[in-house]
Protein backbone atom coordinates (compact mmCIF):
# COMPACT_ATOMS: atom_id res chain seq x y z
CA UNK A 1 0.00 0.00 0.00
CA UNK A 2 3.14 2.41 1.16
CA UNK A 3 4.42 1.88 -2.34
CA UNK A 4 0.95 2.47 -4.40
CA UNK A 5 0.83 5.75 -2.70
CA UNK A 6 4.46 6.64 -2.96
CA UNK A 7 4.09 6.32 -6.87
CA UNK A 8 1.09 8.35 -7.00
CA UNK A 9 2.76 11.36 -4.89
CA UNK A 10 5.44 10.71 -7.57
CA UNK A 11 2.59 11.06 -10.87
CA UNK A 12 0.94 13.77 -9.13
CA UNK A 13 4.18 15.92 -9.21
CA UNK A 14 5.52 14.72 -12.33
CA UNK A 15 2.35 15.12 -14.64
CA UNK A 16 1.09 19.02 -14.01
CA UNK A 17 4.83 19.33 -15.29
CA UNK A 18 4.02 19.10 -18.56
CA UNK A 19 1.01 20.95 -18.64
CA UNK A 20 2.13 23.85 -16.49
CA UNK A 21 4.22 27.01 -17.10
CA UNK A 22 7.09 28.53 -14.66
CA UNK A 23 5.70 31.43 -12.75
CA UNK A 24 7.63 33.80 -10.68
CA UNK A 25 6.29 37.04 -9.42
CA UNK A 26 8.67 39.74 -7.61
CA UNK A 27 6.43 42.26 -6.08
CA UNK A 28 6.43 45.40 -3.44
CA UNK A 29 3.29 44.80 -1.09
CA UNK A 30 2.95 48.65 0.86
CA UNK A 31 0.56 47.99 4.04
CA UNK A 32 -2.52 50.58 4.01
CA UNK A 33 -4.13 49.20 6.98
CA UNK A 34 -3.21 46.24 9.49
CA UNK A 35 -6.34 45.51 11.63
CA UNK A 36 -7.77 42.84 13.46
CA UNK A 37 -11.56 41.83 13.88
CA UNK A 38 -12.74 40.05 16.83
CA UNK A 39 -16.04 38.87 17.77
CA UNK A 40 -16.94 38.92 21.14
CA UNK A 41 -18.84 36.14 23.15
CA UNK A 42 -22.08 38.14 23.56
CA UNK A 43 -22.61 37.99 19.04
CA UNK A 44 -20.93 41.77 18.98
CA UNK A 45 -17.93 42.29 16.65
CA UNK A 46 -15.64 45.06 17.07
CA UNK A 47 -13.26 45.78 14.08
CA UNK A 48 -10.01 47.68 15.32
CA UNK A 49 -6.99 48.94 13.31
CA UNK A 50 -4.30 51.34 12.76
CA UNK A 51 -3.91 53.55 9.15
CA UNK A 52 -0.38 52.65 8.53
CA UNK A 53 0.27 55.35 6.30
CA UNK A 54 0.10 57.59 8.97
CA UNK A 55 3.44 56.46 9.85
CA UNK A 56 5.31 56.13 7.25
CA UNK A 57 5.38 53.80 3.91
CA UNK A 58 7.15 50.37 4.81
CA UNK A 59 7.71 48.34 1.36
CA UNK A 60 7.77 45.02 2.13
CA UNK A 61 9.36 42.66 -0.75
CA UNK A 62 7.31 39.42 -1.87
CA UNK A 63 8.57 36.83 -4.40
CA UNK A 64 5.71 34.14 -5.58
CA UNK A 65 7.66 30.89 -7.27
CA UNK A 66 5.03 28.18 -8.93
CA UNK A 67 3.96 25.90 -11.31
CA UNK A 68 0.19 27.41 -13.36
CA UNK A 69 -1.96 26.24 -15.53
CA UNK A 70 -4.29 27.92 -18.08
CA UNK A 71 -7.91 26.97 -18.34
CA UNK A 72 -8.97 29.40 -20.58
CA UNK A 73 -8.85 33.40 -18.77
CA UNK A 74 -8.81 31.05 -15.63
CA UNK A 75 -5.25 30.27 -14.16
CA UNK A 76 -4.91 27.90 -11.56
CA UNK A 77 -1.05 27.25 -9.49
CA UNK A 78 0.72 26.36 -6.55
CA UNK A 79 4.15 27.02 -5.43
CA UNK A 80 5.78 29.02 -2.24
CA UNK A 81 5.38 32.38 -1.90
CA UNK A 82 7.97 34.43 0.07
CA UNK A 83 7.92 37.76 1.80
CA UNK A 84 11.04 39.31 3.20
CA UNK A 85 12.16 41.90 5.63
CA UNK A 86 15.51 42.05 4.74
CA UNK A 87 17.38 40.52 7.77
CA UNK A 88 14.50 38.08 7.87
CA UNK A 89 12.55 36.43 5.20
CA UNK A 90 9.73 33.63 5.67
CA UNK A 91 8.05 31.23 3.17
CA UNK A 92 5.05 28.90 2.70
CA UNK A 93 2.82 26.71 0.15
CA UNK A 94 0.16 28.97 -1.69
CA UNK A 95 -2.19 27.66 -4.45
CA UNK A 96 -3.89 30.28 -6.00
CA UNK A 97 -6.55 30.91 -8.86
CA UNK A 98 -6.76 33.83 -10.81
CA UNK A 99 -8.80 35.74 -13.61
CA UNK A 100 -7.38 37.42 -16.15
CA UNK A 101 -10.03 39.55 -17.52
CA UNK A 102 -7.45 42.08 -19.14
CA UNK A 103 -7.00 44.63 -18.56
CA UNK A 104 -8.02 43.63 -14.97
CA UNK A 105 -6.79 40.84 -13.31
CA UNK A 106 -8.35 39.12 -9.68
CA UNK A 107 -6.32 36.56 -7.66
CA UNK A 108 -7.52 35.06 -5.06
CA UNK A 109 -5.53 31.77 -3.35
CA UNK A 110 -4.66 30.73 0.19
CA UNK A 111 -1.28 29.43 1.62
CA UNK A 112 0.37 28.41 5.49
CA UNK A 113 0.12 25.10 6.73
CA UNK A 114 4.15 25.19 7.00
CA UNK A 115 6.20 27.86 7.49
CA UNK A 116 10.37 28.19 6.37
CA UNK A 117 11.84 31.05 8.15
CA UNK A 118 15.47 32.28 7.14
CA UNK A 119 18.24 35.30 7.64
CA UNK A 120 19.00 35.72 11.22
CA UNK A 121 16.39 33.07 12.67
CA UNK A 122 16.35 30.01 10.75
CA UNK A 123 13.43 27.54 11.14
CA UNK A 124 11.25 25.16 9.57
CA UNK A 125 7.54 24.51 10.84
CA UNK A 126 4.20 23.36 10.79
CA UNK A 127 1.07 25.55 12.71
CA UNK A 128 -2.42 25.42 12.21
CA UNK A 129 -2.58 29.17 10.73
CA UNK A 130 -3.49 29.75 6.93
CA UNK A 131 -3.49 32.93 5.06
CA UNK A 132 -6.00 33.59 2.53
CA UNK A 133 -5.09 36.78 -0.03
CA UNK A 134 -7.14 38.16 -2.91
CA UNK A 135 -5.78 41.28 -4.83
CA UNK A 136 -6.89 42.84 -7.70
CA UNK A 137 -4.68 44.62 -10.67
CA UNK A 138 -4.37 46.62 -13.31
CA UNK A 139 -1.96 45.18 -15.95
CA UNK A 140 0.57 47.39 -17.65
CA UNK A 141 1.49 45.60 -20.77
CA UNK A 142 2.27 41.40 -20.02
CA UNK A 143 3.90 41.72 -16.88
CA UNK A 144 3.46 44.88 -14.80
CA UNK A 145 0.69 44.78 -12.58
CA UNK A 146 -0.83 47.71 -9.97
CA UNK A 147 -3.01 47.18 -7.36
CA UNK A 148 -5.04 46.81 -3.81
CA UNK A 149 -5.13 43.51 -1.80
CA UNK A 150 -6.14 41.99 1.53
CA UNK A 151 -4.68 39.72 2.88
CA UNK A 152 -5.95 37.98 6.28
CA UNK A 153 -4.93 35.58 8.99
CA UNK A 154 -7.13 32.31 10.11
CA UNK A 155 -6.68 28.98 12.25
CA UNK A 156 -6.59 28.07 15.61
CA UNK A 157 -3.30 28.57 16.55
CA UNK A 158 -4.32 32.11 16.53
CA UNK A 159 -7.73 31.69 18.80
CA UNK A 160 -11.45 31.13 18.07
CA UNK A 161 -12.18 35.04 18.44
CA UNK A 162 -10.30 36.79 16.41
CA UNK A 163 -9.20 37.55 12.58
CA UNK A 164 -6.23 40.16 11.82
CA UNK A 165 -5.83 41.01 8.16
CA UNK A 166 -3.67 43.70 6.42
CA UNK A 167 -5.13 45.45 3.27
CA UNK A 168 -2.10 46.24 1.18
CA UNK A 169 -1.21 48.55 -2.29
CA UNK A 170 0.58 45.99 -4.60
CA UNK A 171 2.95 46.42 -7.57
CA UNK A 172 4.17 43.50 -9.12
CA UNK A 173 5.85 41.91 -12.50
CA UNK A 174 4.28 38.57 -13.34
CA UNK A 175 6.96 36.60 -15.12
CA UNK A 176 6.24 33.35 -17.34
CA UNK A 177 8.46 30.74 -18.41
CA UNK A 178 7.88 28.06 -20.88
CA UNK A 179 5.16 30.15 -22.95
CA UNK A 180 5.12 28.08 -25.55
CA UNK A 181 3.35 24.88 -24.01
Amino acid sequence: MKKIIFVGIIILLIIPGAFAQLRLDLAIDVPVKIGVSVSDLDGGSSNESIDVLEFGTFPVPEALFAYQTSLGPVKVGGGIRVFSLILESIAWPHVYTELDLSPIVINAGIGGGGFMMFGLYNNMDTANLFIPDMHVAYKFGDTFRLGIGAMGFTGSDLGSNGFPYIIYLTGRFSILFDKDK
